[in-house]
């Protein structure tokens, strides 16, 4: 009997994954469709050529790695550089918006497909305003047993939308897969005030 509970434990929570994974990718794609279609109108140049690389790379990245258990976790990182510099091509040109990114080079160790970037995709989203002083802050480092990703960004509220500025679904359920994949071997830590957001993650690789 301990042993089909069991069983009917694990297929719970596959299920479980399978849906929340569903939930946060198609929502990065259109995102992300949606900056190079903006490039795209407003200027025929390299610059969109080099974006729709990028967002080929990263829907490669879906289609083939997205669906492992596990995936080295450079790769993981390069992916999270990818989405950084496609969204830098939206937003360099804004003079009131300071974006500070240090990722660490050569990390290695397995990890989890999509556990990282929901953090990264939730400060573009709710950190950069394009009438208001904005902005992000991206730090990555690594060691042989472990990954550390801090994110902050500034928070923008909207009279029109008081939903605006707040995480959302996507950081609930990556705090959700986050606690079946890895039990006792991670820290999600939130900080919140009126005019700022911050996400602190350590997940234990081994």
């Amino acid at each position: 009997m301990a042993g089909v509970r069991t069983q009917l434990q694990i297929a719970s929570s596959e299920s479980e994954l399978s849906l929340l994974k569903s939930q946060i990718n198609p929502h990065f794609l259109f995102n992300s469709l949606n900056t190079v279609y903006g490039l795209a109108l407003k200027e025929e140049s390299p610059k969109t050529a080099h974006a729709v690389q990028q967002l080929s790379e990263m829907m490669r990245f879906m289609l083939h790695e997205n669906h492992a258990e596990k995936i080295p976790l450079q790769k993981e990182i390069d992916y999270l550089r990818n989405y950084i510099e496609l969204q830098t091509l939206r937003i360099s040109q804004k003079d009131h918006f300071q974006l500070e990114v240090d990722v660490a080079e050569g990390c290695h160790g397995e990890i989890t497909p999509m556990v990282l970037i929901p953090f990264v995709e939730n400060a573009f989203k709710h950190g950069v305003s394009f009438q208001k002083p904005s902005w992000v802050k991206i730090k990555l480092t690594c060691n042989a047993e472990e990954v550390h990703l801090n994110v902050q960004n500034s928070v923008h509220k909207h009279a029109e939308d008081p939903e605006k500025g707040k995480s959302g679904i996507g950081l609930e359920n990556v705090r959700k897969r986050l606690g079946i994949l890895y039990p006792e071997k991670h820290l999600f830590q939130i900080y919140e005030t009126e005019d700022s957001f911050e996400a602190n993650i350590k997940i234990t690789l081994i």
